[in-house]
């Protein structure tokens, strides 16, 4: 069976790949959240709070399951990363020079063995759909904008199947929980396009196209899911801290825009669909959304986190478009945007230390069910596909500490606060938790309310597991809703803009 072609370099090839001109890499401070990525075209990546293992994973295309005999840390210990290469520099460049960065700044040093794996087959169907690429063509994936809002849609111009495959993983990874091998046995490279609904959507009416049912009526393309001999990367070796940043790093980085170059808040006209979002580069294009909800992004905090909100900025619905004047990270979007809410507002704030509701997490009455981990698993948590309504993550070598700090990820909808330890537990363990996501459940709880066909009929068991109850029935852990002394963000002052009043 042929194997899933791997871009893993060897350790002597690292000196081959282009490296970036400057880049500034360093422990993330506790409580860092995770986001960031490459800004197209730039030449510049910035991460912020990203695992190793997670920044491993973005530099070859390979998942989790592909890196083995890593230390326990690599997917728990976080940094950030802003580095700068040649402007102009494509995708695959910039993670090129990612990769020469983990070898020099981290001294990863790997080889490559085969390891059956669970894997996704791509085979041409019966008719292929698509059109072989001119020649000499540009090679690019886009996203294809003025189509429906209910999933993504990418054009690709003279794309290879080898890479198609790489990519479908990347942007389909709702569906395509694991590798894909390309063994379509098409040669050269494919112009099309490819639409399919948002796995989130699907999930919710189960209505529209799955991309397993896109890549086969708009492609002519299946997908098959077997065990095969895949390439992983074996860590030879790797360090837990970064080699220390050259000398006048962070000047010789690009001066980050502190203001947009055009920008406009106004009030959405009556019956305005809620929708839009951050565009790549630092683009703003929202509608219908309360000021209330972009405040956390503003603030880089926890929505509880924020006291002394203004009623209008609660029920009021706004649309903002700003454009920056030059491609901009996360972060200094940040800051153009609380500049902006500070002058169109007369926004004034102040931190101080307040009871604010967390999550309090402890040992259920029954005990913990919880099995410590053996010392030889590699530290991390995986969440799992929908299947049957329910969700899953699974962790190993996962401190209480560090699933409290981080879970909010991946159980977002019920962990609507900071988390508290207060288990009083210290070791490691390894556990899967299943849960019914907060859609889905409502969902059912609402169905079950509808009366039967021809009659009134009973309220039915709706099913379902909230994430709260499946903490305690599987883990023996409780989470209560109480009262903190946090530091939080107070405003002070803060007016509609001069148009609203």
């Amino acid at each position: 069976m042929k194997k899933l072609p791997l871009l893993l370099l060897s350790c002597v090839a690292f000196a081959q790949t282009p490296a970036f001109d400057v880049a500034d890499v360093h422990v993330s401070k506790p409580g860092t959240m995770r986001q960031g990525g490459m800004l197209p075209g730039s030449g510049r990546l910035e991460f912020r709070g990203f695992s190793l293992s997670e920044l491993i994973q973005f530099a070859y295309n390979i998942d989790d399951s592909m890196i083995v005999d890593a230390p326990k840390w690599l997917g728990f210990d976080t940094f950030d990363v802003f580095a700068k290469g040649a402007r102009g520099s494509s995708d695959e460049t910039v993670k090129l020079m990612l990769r020469t960065l983990l070898a020099d700044r981290f001294k990863l040093v790997f080889h490559t063995v085969d390891k059956p794996l669970p894997a996704f087959v791509m085979i041409a169907g019966k008719r292929v759909l698509m059109k072989q690429a001119a020649e000499g063509s540009d090679t690019d994936c886009q996203p294809k904008s003025g189509v429906r809002e209910d999933g993504p849609a990418w054009e690709c111009k003279n794309v290879t199947m080898a890479s198609f495959a790489e990519r479908i993983h990347q942007y389909a990874n709702g569906y395509i929980n694991h590798p894909v091998v390309d063994q379509t046995g098409l040669k050269g490279g494919y112009d099309f396009t490819l639409q399919w609904t948002g796995r989130g959507n699907w999930d919710k009416a189960h209505e529209g196209t799955t991309v397993f049912e896109a890549l086969d009526k708009q492609l002519g393309l299946k997908l098959e899911e077997k065990k095969v001999p895949v390439p992983v990367m074996a860590i030879d070796s790797v360090n837990e801290t970064p080699t220390p940043n050259a000398p006048g790093v962070t000047e010789k980085l690009p001066v980050t825009a502190t203001e947009f170059e055009v920008a406009e808040i106004k009030r959405s006209a009556p019956g305005t669909k809620e929708g839009g979002g951050f565009k790549p580069g630092g683009r703003i294009d929202i509608q219908a959304l309360s000021i209330k909800d972009i405040l956390p992004f503003v603030f880089d905090v926890d929505a509880n986190m924020i006291v002394g909100i203004p009623k209008w900025m609660e029920t009021d619905r706004y649309n903002i478009v700003a454009k920056p004047p030059a491609q901009v990270s996360m972060d200094a979007l940040r800051v153009m945007l609380r500049s902006l809410f500070i002058e169109q507002f007369k926004m004034e704030t102040h931190k101080e230390e307040q009871p604010v509701s967390v999550w309090v997490m402890t040992v259920a009455k029954r005990g913990s069910k919880l099995e410590k981990a053996d010392g030889a698993e590699r530290q991390g948590c995986k969440p799992g596909p929908l299947v049957n309504d329910m969700v899953s993550t699974a962790c190993k070598a996962t401190t209480m500490a560090q699933f409290a700090e981080t879970f909010h990820r991946f159980a977002g909808g019920y962990l609507d606060h900071t988390v508290v330890d207060e288990t009083g537990l210290k070791d490691s363990y390894d556990f899967t938790i299943s849960w019914t996501p907060v859609q889905r459940l409502q969902g059912m709880r609402s169905a079950a309310q509808q009366p039967a066909a021809g009659g009134a009929g009973v309220s039915a068991d709706p099913g379902g597991l909230t994430f709260f109850e499946a903490a305690e029935r599987q883990l023996g852990l409780k989470f209560d809703s109480q009262k903190r002394p946090m530091q939080v963000i107070v405003i002070d002052k803060a007016s509609p803009p001069v148009a609203d009043q």
